[in-house]
């Protein structure tokens, strides 16, 4: 089992008390929209459709933009998941990327990977990390300055 900084898991159940100790303490250090949505219950909750809980990505797009000369980049990564009850789709933008680790799932075993937790962190100021673990020991990680979201029921 992959393992998180703040939410544990005892085998049987997630922790997640040190974790929101420290993202109540720390809100306050990162933009309103990452502050909102880390702070936010309803988006670690076992049920709904805000939460990322048992959600499925349906894609992941990086974006990089160069300046005239190519010397210089900025990367962005975007998100998409379906919720779990299959009902409204969240979009997660991460801008200004400085790093991202996509590990996939034993594809030949399991057609599909559900999100077991996330957790934010701050790894420098301005600078955050959010981690994604799936079930199967798929994981994403990634590394940036901007954040946002969006939930938009599908139709």
């Amino acid at each position: 089992m992959l393992k998180l900084d703040r939410i544990h898991f005892d085998g049987t159940t997630w922790h997640f008390s040190d974790y929101f100790e420290y993202i109540r303490s720390v809100a306050h250090l990162m933009p309103q929209p990452l502050g909102d949505y880390s702070t936010d219950w309803e988006s670690y909750a076992l049920s709904g459709t805000n939460t990322l809980h048992d959600a499925r990505l349906l894609s992941a797009i990086l974006d990089k933009k160069y300046d005239g000369e190519f010397s210089h980049v900025v990367s962005s990564v975007e998100l998409s998941f379906i919720d779990q009850m299959f009902e409204g789709k969240t979009t997660l933008r991460y801008g200004d990327v400085s790093s991202y680790l996509f590990k996939e799932i034993d594809s030949d075993t399991h057609l599909h990977a559900d999100v077991l937790v996330h957790e934010f962190s701050i790894v420098s100021p301005g600078r955050f990390k959010h981690r994604i673990l799936f079930d199967h020991s798929g994981e994403i990680e990634i590394e940036f300055g901007t954040f946002s979201h969006v939930w938009k029921k599908e139709l």
